[in-house]
């Protein structure tokens, strides 16, 4: 590889001009998914461009959403705000939710279809959902929740019992 240009994984080469700007965020966000919390620098340098590019197009996810947050070693993914923002894409779309979730019996992966996602009791955010490993309705503390995967599978609308089930299911 010719001196000077990026590198964003030791076994891919990547170029600065094979980069359109929307490849080069999706790049960034993943460097961050993967390498927990780098500097505006270091990205640079995996992404082959400069610190300043790296800055302004940090700014610009931020502002379509993406949860990135400035820490004392540099910039990273929040992960909670990734799996809120998953959830709400669940809800708002009716679509399948894989999650990972570890709970008092361990970790688990469950799709979930989810109905209702609150605030709650000691200050923790819980989400109502149509477990489909237990079939049955669970309610899942979001700091339990590890990961969360939106699903191209669209699910119905739920019938009056079911609804009747999530709502008594609420924590109180």
């Amino acid at each position: 590889m010719a001196e000077g240009l990026g590198v964003l994984r030791p076994e891919l080469s990547v170029t600065r001009r094979s980069f359109g700007v929307m490849d080069r965020r999706a790049a960034l966000v993943e460097e961050l998914r993967v390498g927990g919390t780098l500097s505006a620098k270091e990205l640079g340098t995996r992404l082959g461009v400069s610190k300043r590019t790296i800055i302004r197009d940090i700014a610009r996810l931020q502002d379509e959403g993406v949860p990135i947050r400035l820490d004392p070693g540099g910039y990273t993914i929040d992960p909670t705000e990734e799996i809120k923002r998953a959830i709400d894409r669940a809800l708002t779309g009716r679509r399948v939710l894989r999650i990972d979730y570890d709970g008092k019996a361990g970790p688990t992966t469950r799709d979930v279809e989810p109905s209702i996602f609150l605030g709650g009791r000691g200050g923790y955010w819980y989400l109502v959902a149509w477990c489909r490993l237990r079939e049955d309705v669970r309610v899942f503390r979001l700091d339990r929740i590890t990961s969360a995967t939106l699903t191209s599978e669209r699910y119905p609308e739920p019938s009056k019992a079911r609804m009747e089930e999530l709502t008594a299911a609420l924590p109180t």
